[in-house]
């Protein structure tokens, strides 16, 4: 879909809107294109006082008239092209909410909120002023043809001049700017990141001093834009000037010739004076058409950005008679999966387990094995390049996403929260949860006892990014938000590693009593949930090199025992050890 299909596509959402306004402007039409006869008729009637009156009353409601018209259809046209803005907005937020993970892998944010919002706000003016004066200034430039035809068919050679010259200074000007346009936009999308990288990224920033770095990238982003918006400017300025310029050769050039011809007698002064305000007349339409074929190309610019957003297909997406998902047993196998965030490079290679309904598995390895990637598998955060994940039997490409997703609980190690209350966040995955459910949730997190000191409970905020949290207070929220939807399989990433020993050890009894018949995947560095464990996995370099209990693994397997013996006494020397 090219962009102008694109424009059309969103001015047929308002039809109606759409029609009246063609049917208004027509009516404009006709009332500006009389307004010139009736001009030279004044010129004719110089002789007749009553004469003269009338033919300027005429005038006077001709220009009336077009006003109201022109006003109405200008009406019209803001309820289409806000419409048009208003879906715009929808279906750019709803391609983006659809996207799979590996679309947010690619693409830097602040390039996503620059399509979602500024390129947007760019297409304004094509959808406002392009539809009602666009549509305005076709009609006009039809009707003074016909009328200027009608009067002098021999001088219609002064407006295909006129035609061509604008159309070409509008054509040459335009192809200037796209590449210059689309510089704008994509340096002003660097902006933003740049901007939002440094608002997200504070404290790494300050600490380690990286101010001026950061200031040298911000002006090198904020120069380019600089640099592209006063090109286009420059550009742009041109047009106008030598429209005006056109416009004044015509009305010399009919001026003359019509002279020639009432000195040899083929016209008269009203036919002159009809025909030169015929030319006037044009002035609008050739200038409007002109202009907005320059708003085109910046808007071309900006809908080829969001046109990408809203072609690209999530590469995870439900197949055709998915499975809806009530409740699920919790069994999971996984049977020679491979997987790579690239084609080139493998993070799993030929990786085959079983974990029983309702166990408990904890997976060890060396850093960049993969095991957070195994667990982004499980919901289908991405698709598996070769092999198979099954839950109670059934593919899980076969469930139903939505469902799929609700039935597992994921902890991740990197937790974000919203500037909501503690409340709001907790029950973030359960529109309808009850305070009870959110008190429960949180008290098997262990944050229920530190919520009660807050002064507003559970409707206290915690800022953006949870930034009035700790951050064991920010996991164990995090906890309490996983738990609330009563999943089948729990996942957690490490997701206890700001937690003190103690505190986890409480979580993980309340967790043995609440969630026993869940299926559990752990992945952490605690020797005690690693012992508790029912199977633990072994991974190195993308294999399994390893699958079974504490007691046989530490016997039996080489990197199971390094491993452990390395976490002991690193935990040890800590005094984080608890029950062993």
């Amino acid at each position: 879909m090219n962009s102008m299909r694109m424009i059309f596509k969103y001015w047929a959402k308002s039809e109606k809107q759409f029609k009246q306004q063609i049917i208004i402007l027509i009516f404009s039409t006709i009332f500006y294109t009389l307004s010139p006869v009736f001009i030279g008729r004044m010129i004719g009637a110089l002789v007749n006082v009553e004469n003269l009156l009338v033919d300027f009353i005429l005038v006077v409601v001709l220009a009336f008239l077009v006003y109201i018209t022109n006003r109405a259809a200008r009406l019209k046209g803001a309820e289409v092209s806000s419409k048009a803005i208003y879906h715009l907005r929808t279906d750019i937020s709803n391609a983006i909410y659809r996207q799979s993970f590996s679309f947010f892998d690619k693409t830097e944010t602040g390039q996503l909120i620059s399509r979602a919002t500024s390129d947007i706000e760019e297409t304004q003016q094509i959808f406002g002023m392009g539809l009602t004066m666009g549509i305005q200034a076709i009609f006009q430039l039809i009707g003074v043809s016909i009328g200027f035809f009608l009067f002098s068919m021999e001088l219609s050679v002064v407006l295909i001049f006129a035609f061509t010259a604008s159309l070409s200074m509008s054509y040459i000007i335009a192809r200037k700017l796209k590449p210059i346009f689309l510089e704008t936009r994509g340096s002003f999308g660097d902006l933003t990141n740049t901007i939002r990288e440094n608002i997200v990224g504070a404290e790494v920033v300050r600490m380690f001093s990286t101010q001026n770095k950061e200031r040298e990238k911000f002006q090198n982003n904020n120069e380019r834009f600089y640099r592209a918006s006063v090109d286009s400017v420059k550009y742009n300025s041109l047009y106008m000037p030598l429209i005006s310029v056109v416009i004044g050769f015509m009305m010399v050039l009919i001026f003359f010739l019509g002279g020639m011809g009432y000195i040899e007698g083929d016209m008269t002064k009203p036919e002159i004076v009809t025909l030169i305000s015929f030319i006037a007349s044009l002035t609008f339409p050739i200038a409007i058409l002109g202009q907005i074929m320059l708003v085109y190309v910046q808007a071309d610019a900006a809908l080829t950005r969001v046109r990408e957003i809203l072609e690209s297909a999530p590469e995870v997406e439900d197949i055709p008679d998915a499975i809806p998902i009530n409740t699920l047993e919790g069994e999971i196998i996984f049977d020679n999966v491979s997987f790579g965030y690239t084609s080139e490079h493998r993070i799993l290679k030929d990786v085959s387990f079983t974990i029983p309904k309702g166990k408990k598995l904890a997976i060890l390895g060396t850093t960049g094995s993969g095991k957070s990637t195994i667990i982004n598998l499980i919901p289908r955060f991405y698709e598996i390049n070769k092999g198979s994940i099954k839950i109670d039997g059934i593919d899980i490409h076969n469930y139903v996403l939505k469902d799929l997703r609700k039935n597992i609980g994921l902890v991740s190690q990197e937790t974000y929260l919203f500037n909501k209350s503690i409340a709001e966040n907790i029950a973030y995955g359960k529109e309808d949860a009850k305070q009870e459910e959110i008190m429960e949730a949180a008290k098997i997190a262990e944050l229920h006892d530190f919520i009660t000191t807050l002064p507003k409970g559970y409707d206290s905020i915690i800022g953006e990014r949870g930034t009035r949290l700790s951050g064991g207070q920010k996991q164990r929220l995090s906890i309490a938000r996983a738990l609330i939807v009563k999943p089948s399989i729990l996942v957690f990433d490490d997701s206890t590693s700001s937690v003190d020993v103690e505190t986890e050890f409480k979580i993980q009894e309340a967790l043995l009593r609440i969630m026993k018949d869940t299926t559990t995947i752990i992945i952490t560095q605690r020797i005690s949930t690693i012992r508790n464990a029912d199977l633990i996995l072994i991974l190195d370099r993308g294999r399994v090199v390893g699958l079974g209990n504490h007691n046989n693994l530490i016997e039996s397997n080489v990197l199971y025992k390094q491993i452990f013996e390395t976490l002991y006494q690193k935990q040890k020397s800590k005094g984080g050890l608890i029950n062993e």
